[in-house]
């Protein structure tokens, strides 16, 4: 279920826009504080990251204090360390030249939730040292989550559910599948996001996906251009307001995705744009028969092929 996500670009991005804020914030100071941390940004949830992110360096950071030669499980000592750590806590200083790359790794984890929460929760299971994943763990990564939190919402409520406290990374990977292929709930509108992002440094789709020509993207923007064409909001109010995207389960949209798109979601919002300012299911149904189906080396019989015509046949009906 993996898009074809502009890595490379996404970097690029995350860089420029961590060095952007260091700037700024550095200009006027030697060190970086947590509750200053919590104000760096405009965009919420990459502060919120910051301080994930370094909470999670520092639990791997205290792991390595522990020695065969102690008792680190007796309750005094356990005790002293939560001590320890809360006061830690209260003392965060970090200099510019450890903050930036801690910013930018937070930014990326940042643009993937936003845009690509199915890799973004992906990479959260995987990448557990012990190949373990726990209830806990999953309720801590909440307080850092501002939006697509429905996914883990899925993942906590299906632990629960199963009364597991703790998983091997597989299962876990298999059971957040599950909530993905049952959910109802739809991904955060990408456009708010989009705008959250762009407050401190410009973000567009394609510092977000990989870009490859497209044939219906052509023939959107030309008709997009034609004056005697209504504009897509036009359209859309007169059917009442219905959009494709607005009908899709996230199952749905994974599945279009990998199956009917080959994995590029760029390519998939933009033919669903273009097929939400056609005037009907007959020129819609045409152009995918015509088109896409030829593009993509669909076999129109296959039950993919079948749910997505029955999805536009409603965006029409």
């Amino acid at each position: 279920m993996e898009s074809k996500l502009n890595h490379q670009a996404i970097d690029a991005y995350s860089k420029a826009l961590a060095k952007q804020l260091c700037k700024s914030f550095f200009s006027n100071s030697t060190h970086i504080s947590g509750k200053e941390i919590l104000e760096l940004s405009p965009n919420k949830q990459i502060n919120l990251m910051v301080i994930k992110n370094l909470f999670r360096k520092w639990k791997k950071e205290n792991a390595k204090l522990q020695s065969p030669y102690f008792d680190y499980h007796s309750d005094e000592v356990k005790k002293a360390m939560k001590d320890f750590m809360n006061t830690l806590s209260r003392h965060i200083y970090i200099k510019k030249e450890h903050f930036e790359p801690l910013l930018k790794e937070s930014i990326k984890d940042s643009v993937l939730l936003a845009f690509s929460p199915y890799d973004f929760y992906s990479k959260e299971i995987n990448q557990r040292d012990d190949s373990r994943l726990k209830l806990a763990d999953l309720k801590d990564l909440k307080k850092y989550i501002k939006f697509n939190s429905f996914l883990l919402d899925g993942l906590i409520d299906h632990f629960i559910s199963l009364k597991e406290k703790v998983v091997f990374n597989d299962q876990a990977f298999e059971m957040f599948n599950e909530v993905c292929n049952t959910t109802d709930e739809q991904p955060a509108d990408i456009q708010p996001l989009l705008e959250e992002f762009s407050k401190t440094l410009p973000l567009s789709l394609a510092d977000i996906y990989l870009e490859e020509e497209k044939e219906e993207g052509g023939m959107l923007n030309e008709k997009l251009q034609s004056k005697d064409k209504q504009t897509l909001a036009d359209k859309l109010a007169q059917s009442g307001g219905k959009s494709i995207m607005k009908m899709l389960s996230l199952n749905q949209r994974f599945m279009f995705v990998n199956e009917l798109f080959d994995g590029n979601q760029s390519q998939f919002l933009s033919a669903l744009e273009y097929i939400d300012q056609m005037e009907s299911f007959n020129e819609a149904s045409s152009h995918i028969k015509n088109s896409l189906a030829d593009k993509y080396n669909w076999d129109m019989e296959t039950e993919e092929v079948e749910e997505f015509l029955e999805l536009i046949e409603k965006r029409f009906g």
